[in-house]
C-alpha cells in the first residue's frame, strides 16, 4: 500500500532521472539556464527526502522547467502538478483539478488507509 506521499515520491524520482538526462543531453539551451534548473532540482530532491519545504521548491522546479524547457513539459506526471499545487495548478485543466479533488476527498475519507495509486486509478477511470 502506498500513501499519498509515497506515490509522488516515486513519481518525483522518474521525473528527476528523466529530467537530469534530458538537462544534460540538450546543447541547444543555455547552460546557466541548465545549471540553475540541475540545482533547483537536487533542491527539490534533497527537500523531498526530508520531508520538508518540498511544496515550495517543486512549484519553483515545475514553473522553472515550463517557462525554459517547453518541450520537456509533457513528460511530466499532471500529478506532480497537482501535488506540488500553487502556481502549478495553472498548468492544470478544469477537469483534472476536479478529478483530483474527488481523489484527495477519498483519500482522506479512507482515513489515509487506502492505497492512493489504486484509488487514483479508480477515479481516473483505470480500473
Amino acid at each position: 500500500m502506498k500513501d499519498r506521499f509515497e506515490y509522488h515520491w516515486q513519481l518525483f524520482q522518474n521525473f528527476d532521472a528523466t529530467l537530469e538526462a534530458f538537462l544534460k543531453q540538450t546543447p541547444d539551451h543555455d547552460p546557466q539556464s541548465c545549471a540553475e534548473t540541475l540545482s533547483l532540482l537536487e533542491e527539490t530532491r534533497e527537500a523531498m527526502t526530508a520531508r520538508a519545504h518540498y511544496p515550495e521548491k517543486g512549484q519553483m522546479l515545475l514553473s522553472r522547467m515550463v517557462a525554459h524547457f517547453p518541450a520537456f513539459t509533457p513528460h511530466v506526471q499532471r500529478d506532480l502538478f497537482w501535488f506540488f499545487g500553487g502556481d502549478c495548478l495553472h498548468f492544470l485543466a478544469d477537469d483534472e483539478i476536479e478529478k483530483f479533488q474527488v481523489l484527495e476527498e477519498r483519500y482522506y475519507d479512507s482515513g489515509e488507509q487506502a492505497d492512493y495509486g489504486d484509488l487514483r486509478a479508480q477515479v481516473f477511470g483505470m480500473h
